[in-house]
C-alpha cells in the first residue's frame, strides 16, 4: 500500500484514501492503549502506599504491553502519514509534524509515568523482606533461577528491560521513519519475555498470600471498566474496517482494482527508498535535487 501514481490522478486520491484509513485504525488501538495506560499508572502511583511488591511488579509487565503496541502503532502510523504528506514536487516541501503533536506528548508522559513506575518498583524491591510484614516479596521460582539472588536479580531484569523499552519507544518518536523495521523488531522483542514474566509471576503467587480475602480472577470495578473500555475501541474499529470495506467495494464496482502490477510493485520499492529523505529526515539537498532536474530523458516517456 502506497502512494506510487502521478499527482493528479485519481489512482493517487485513492491510495492517499486507504493510507488514511490504515492510519485511522492503527491509532484507534494507540489512542485507547494510550488512555488505559497513562490511567492504569496515574491509580497505582495514588495507591501505592497499600500496593505489595508483588501486584507492582505485576503492574510493571503489564504496562510494558501497552509500551510496546503503543511504539508499533506509532511507528506505522509516521510511516503511513509520511507517505500521505510526502512531497509531490522537488519545489514543495513535505509537510511536517513538530514533536508537540497530541500523540507524540501522549508518549512522552507515558514514558515519563513508565520511568517513574520503573523507579517505585527498584525502590520496593530494595526493601525486599520475607521475614518481615507480608507484601514485601513474592515468590519467584518461575521467574529467576533457583541460584539467584534477591532482589539482585530481579532489579536487573526490571532495570534492563525498563532502559530497553524507554529507548525504543523514544526512538519511535525521534528516529526515521527509514529505521521503522529495525523500531518494530526491538519493540516486539519486549512481547514474549513480558507475557511469560506476568503469566508465570501470577502462578508462582496466586492464593499463596496471607491475608489474601478473595481471588484475583473475581470481577469487580477494574475489570468492568477495562473491558467497556475495550469494547468501545473495538466499535470503534469496525466502524473504519466497514468503511474501509465500502470504500473497496464501491471501487470494485468501477473497475479500480488494487492489485498492483510487476511495473507498480517496483514504483512501491523505489518510493520506500526515497520516504526517508522527503520527510522527518529533511528533504533532498539542492545539489541533488539540481542532478535530478538535469537528468537527461526526463521528460521522454510523455513527449513524443
Amino acid at each position: 500500500m502506497d502512494v506510487i501514481h502521478p499527482e493528479g490522478s485519481i489512482k493517487r486520491i485513492i491510495e492517499r484514501k486507504r493510507l488514511e484509513f490504515v492510519s485511522n485504525i492503527l491509532m484507534i488501538g494507540c489512542d485507547f492503549q494510550s488512555t488505559l495506560g497513562i490511567a492504569y499508572m496515574i491509580t497505582v502511583f495514588s495507591q501505592a502506599s497499600i500496593m505489595d511488591t508483588y501486584h507492582l511488579h505485576l503492574v510493571f509487565d503489564i504496562v510494558s504491553f501497552v509500551g510496546v503496541s503503543n511504539t508499533a502503532a506509532l511507528v506505522c502510523w509516521r510511516f503511513c502519514r509520511a507517505k500521505m504528506k510526502q512531497p509531490d514536487t522537488n519545489k514543495r516541501p513535505s509537510e511536517r509534524i513538530t514533536y508537540l503533536h497530541n500523540r507524540y506528548r501522549a508518549t512522552f508522559i507515558f514514558t515519563a509515568l513508565y520511568l517513574a513506575l520503573t523507579i517505585l518498583l527498584c525502590i520496593r524491591l530494595n526493601q525486599w523482606a520475607p521475614k518481615q510484614e507480608p507484601g514485601r516479596c513474592y515468590f519467584s521460582h518461575m521467574v529467576t533461577s533457583d541460584s539467584g539472588s534477591h532482589p539482585g536479580s530481579d532489579k536487573v531484569y526490571v532495570a534492563i528491560t525498563s532502559s530497553w523499552l524507554i529507548l525504543v519507544m523514544l526512538f519511535g518518536v525521534f528516529g526515521g521513519v527509514n529505521k521503522r523495521r529495525t523500531i518494530l523488531i526491538l519493540a516486539s522483542l519486549h512481547f514474549p519475555l513480558h507475557l511469560y514474566m506476568a503469566i508465570a509471576l501470577r502462578q508462582a503467587n496466586q492464593g499463596k498470600f496471607e491475608g489474601e480475602m478473595k481471588h484475583e480472577n473475581e470481577w469487580d470495578f477494574g475489570q468492568t471498566t477495562a473491558v467497556l473500555l475495550l469494547v468501545i475501541a473495538l466499535i470503534e474499529l469496525v466502524i473504519k474496517w466497514k468503511e474501509y470495506y465500502e470504500f473497496e467495494s464501491d471501487l470494485a464496482k468501477h473497475g479500480l482494482t488494487r492489485r498492483p502490477t510487476s511495473d507498480l510493485l517496483q514504483k512501491d520499492e523505489e518510493a520506500n527508498e526515497t520516504i526517508a529523505n522527503s520527510y522527518l529526515l529533511g528533504t533532498p539537498t539542492r545539489a541533488r535535487q539540481a542532478s535530478e532536474e538535469r537528468q537527461p530523458g526526463a521528460g521522454d516517456d510523455t513527449s513524443h
